[in-house]
């Protein structure tokens, strides 16, 4: 049953294949709500980092992440995250909250409670709702769901050019592996696997510009509007 208030476009896909980047762009155009869920599970394995000891007990777990709310910034358009009242969207990067993000997404009751704070974030004309299992799990209802992907070689040496402009000492081949493992992580996981949604327009951006890519967009969401 597709929602007749708020227009949801989901965005899957592989990890630097540039979901954020085209998210970002398709909801400023069309002045939708962006949800992140990869920043959202980041504010979990945040929480994770603070109370560690509080993630052996179900009831504690639960009540820690009911600590964590979303609030659509006007401005950017993104959901920005809080944590017992305190904005945290800041905090959420450190490879040590990565990698924290990654143990928690793997507990049944968090994703239940993640999914629980997602599905509120249906309000408004419309929601672009970007992560790996969008379509195909949270909003199975989407009006239109795509799953972006490029090469692994691609997407390796674009992380690369991020990371080498921001300063970070790195090397290609070291992100390869990274993203080689990653992606292997994603497909194969038990919850939420990795995988193209029903119905889902697939999207290679390898020699695409994000530009082309959101025009594209654009006309696949004139044509389900209509």
């Amino acid at each position: 049953m597709k929602s007749n208030s708020t227009y949801i476009i989901t965005i899957d896909g592989t990890s630097g294949s540039g979901k954020t980047t085209i998210s970002r762009s398709l909801a400023k155009k069309l002045s939708f709500s962006l949800l992140d869920s990869g920043k959202l599970y980041r504010s979990a394995g945040f929480v994770y980092l603070q109370s560690k000891e509080m993630f052996s007990d179900l009831n504690s777990i639960n009540a820690l992440i009911s600590k964590i709310t979303m609030l659509s910034n006007s401005d950017s358009n993104e959901f920005e995250i809080f944590f017992d009242n305190k904005k945290i969207d800041h905090l959420l990067y450190s490879e040590e909250v990565s990698e924290s993000a990654s143990i928690v997404s793997k507990i049944p009751e968090v994703r239940e409670s993640m999914m629980k704070i997602q599905k509120r974030c249906v309000k408004g004309r419309g929601l672009i709702a970007n992560g790996r299992d969008m379509g195909t799990e949270v909003f199975p209802e989407a009006n239109l769901k795509l799953f972006i992907n490029a090469s692994l070689d691609i997407r390796a040496k674009r992380r690369y050019k991020e990371l080498k402009n921001k300063g970070e000492d790195v090397t290609l081949e070291n992100i390869y592996k990274s993203l080689q493992k990653r992606d292997e992580s994603d497909t194969n996981r038990t919850i939420s696997p990795l995988r193209v949604p029903d119905n889902a327009e697939i999207i290679d951006t390898s020699d695409l510009k994000p530009d082309a890519i959101v025009d594209k967009i654009l006309n696949l969401y004139t044509i389900t509007k209509n």
